[in-house]
């Protein structure tokens, strides 16, 4: 077992008090969103639509109907940037919001879903995997915008560059943590932020593991691992208010009630807590 290290203080992990997170991921509630995320449930069908860019703001398009119910291809450039334009890259915006939409919210709603969907593991119809050719693709369209963008590991947030440079570890790109394979769910995170939150060991010897503490599986011990590795990268202590970040952010398959239990859990019980605190829960984290 992993002893637990006196440098890395269990008590600023968790906190007992509400601590408020950042909100915010749809700043224009179901007024605007991504036009990658077209569906039939989209709240813009009814209402003219204008396509904007994400970094200037300009109106590319405008459905004057609504937006349609999918939009498989789109190829338009901005003429202000001079920038080709794709689904991936353009917000659709109800068009009576034009005059109180800002470029650098824009912006952020973009890049926010380049890290969501690059996290989450981009695939093609076969179930085959595109990530490595769409950091590619972002990468080059956020050079082109002349944006600062990079893809990172949403657990230490290292970028792939300071993980080439840094860490001999890690690595420089990102491997894909199954939480499930049927369906298909897991976060793609760097080697050492993949092999911290598994206690470095096998999936084998920590089912062993979380059967001896009295938990359900290894994935148990892996959300507790991952939360409290989230909370020394933030500097905000994990607690049941901040499940529904964790699961979106780190695309988990679980309830947030599911996710609260586990939280609560090392909350009440010290001791139970101190084994998941050492200091490679810390590792590669400025601290």
């Amino acid at each position: 077992m992993t002893q637990p290290s006196a440098s890395v203080d269990s008590e600023n992990l968790i906190a007992t008090t509400d601590f408020q997170r950042s909100a915010g991921q749809q700043p224009y509630g179901d007024r605007a969103h991504i036009l990658f995320k077209s569906d039939g449930q989209s709240a813009l069908q009814d209402v003219p639509v204008a396509s904007c860019c994400p970094n200037c703001g300009e109106a590319v398009t405008l459905y004057e109907r609504g937006l349609p119910a999918s939009v498989p291809h789109f190829d338009i450039a901005c003429e202000q940037c001079e920038v080709d334009l794709r689904t991936w890259c353009v917000v659709a915006v109800d068009a009576a919001y034009l005059q109180i939409v800002k470029p650098s919210t824009l912006t952020a709603m973009v890049q926010r879903f380049w890290d969501d969907w690059l996290w989450s593991g981009i695939t093609n119809s076969k179930d085959e995997p595109r990530n490595d050719e769409y950091t590619s693709r972002l990468a080059t369209k956020a050079t082109a915008f002349g944006w600062d963008w990079e893809v990172t590991c949403p657990l230490c947030r290292r970028s792939v560059t300071e993980l080439e440079r840094t860490s001999a570890i890690a690595g420089g790109n990102l491997d894909y943590h199954h939480w499930s394979h049927n369906p298909d769910r897991g976060i793609c995170l760097c080697r050492e932020c993949h092999d911290i939150i598994g206690f470095d060991t096998y999936d084998t010897e920590l089912e062993e593991r979380a059967a001896s503490w009295g938990f359900d599986s290894r994935h148990d011990l892996q959300i507790i691992r991952l939360a409290l590795r989230d909370a020394a990268v933030t500097a905000r202590p994990v607690g049941p208010w901040c499940t529904a970040d964790l699961v979106s952010r780190y695309n988990l398959p679980w309830s947030t009630a599911r996710i609260q239990e586990l939280l609560r859990a090392v909350e009440r019980h010290e001791e139970l807590r101190q084994r998941f605190v050492d200091d490679r829960l810390v590792a590669g984290i400025d601290r």
